[in-house]
């Protein structure tokens, strides 16, 4: 006991005994997420300097850049009392950025090797409908606004051998189109009969008539050329590109489905 007195009467055991207390509850604030340390690297001040040169186009002079020092430690005091307050909790804007930062880390994490020449050619012929070329149409009409029926007497006439120029009403567009693709036609008539029908009418006479969005149409179809299959060298690189967005995908799904089966979901009901 004697000896109890006289250690505890030591300066030296009263400065061990502090700084123990002092480092547990250091390593308590640390554990326990609410640490007050703030640190500014000079990583994060070239970061902080290089987004300002983006944004501005010159580098930040010394007295902007300790601005700029300042205003990201303020931000940092004022995100940190805010995650201690709870105020990210509910908030869909908080919630939608927290997501989408975890979708680019799974992104980073589960990035695809770059493929070899075996496994393009395999996802080529395992998805060779991707790269058909698409059918080509060329054809001419004759375009009536309203009157369906002045179309039908004057696709008789045509057949009879009348020529087809000045037939019909003003056009605002082309009343010949070569070697036009399926969506080239749709985004200048719509997803009409009219449409569907150059790609389907016989050739070398004149047919109809067909709807479209501007009216009625009298057609002929002077040539078309069917889908036909790519060949490899031809789309190597859209392959390349396709197989390495379809591979992440799948190692996205992998990696989300195994955090997933970390949770438990449950619905209630009303």
């Amino acid at each position: 006991m004697n000896h109890l007195r006289a250690w505890s009467s030591e300066p030296l055991v009263h400065f061990i005994a502090a700084g123990l207390v002092l480092f547990a509850i250091s390593e308590w604030r640390q554990a326990d997420g609410s640490t007050s340390r703030i640190v500014i690297t000079p990583q994060r001040e070239a970061q902080l300097a290089n987004r300002y040169a983006m944004q501005f186009g010159a580098t930040p002079s010394e007295a902007m850049l300790s601005q700029l020092v300042e205003r990201e430690i303020e931000e940092e005091i004022l995100f940190r009392r805010g995650v201690a307050l709870g105020l990210d909790r509910d908030d869909e804007i908080v919630r939608r950025r927290v997501v989408q930062k975890m979708q680019f880390l799974l992104d980073d994490v589960q990035a695809p090797a770059e493929p070899q020449e075996a496994e393009l050619s395999s996802y080529f012929a395992a998805h060779a409908e991707r790269y058909m070329t698409p059918p080509r149409v060329t054809f001419s009409h004759v375009y009536f606004s309203t009157d369906d029926d002045a179309a039908r007497q004057t696709l008789q006439r045509l057949a009879d051998g009348a020529e087809a120029s000045g037939v019909g009403d003003p056009f605002p567009d082309l009343h010949y189109f070569s070697s036009y693709e399926p969506e080239q036609v749709r985004r200048l008539f719509g997803r009409t009969d009219f449409a569907n029908a150059v790609f389907s009418a016989p050739t070398g006479q004149w047919v109809g008539p067909y709807r479209s969005g501007y009216g009625w149409h009298l057609i002929r179809v002077e040539a078309r050329q069917e889908a036909q299959q790519s060949l490899f060298a031809d789309v190597r690189d859209r392959v390349r590109t396709d197989y390495l967005l379809d591979e992440q995908a799948r190692r996205n799904l992998a990696a989300f489905n195994e955090l997933a089966g970390e949770y438990e979901v449950v619905r209630t009901k009303l």
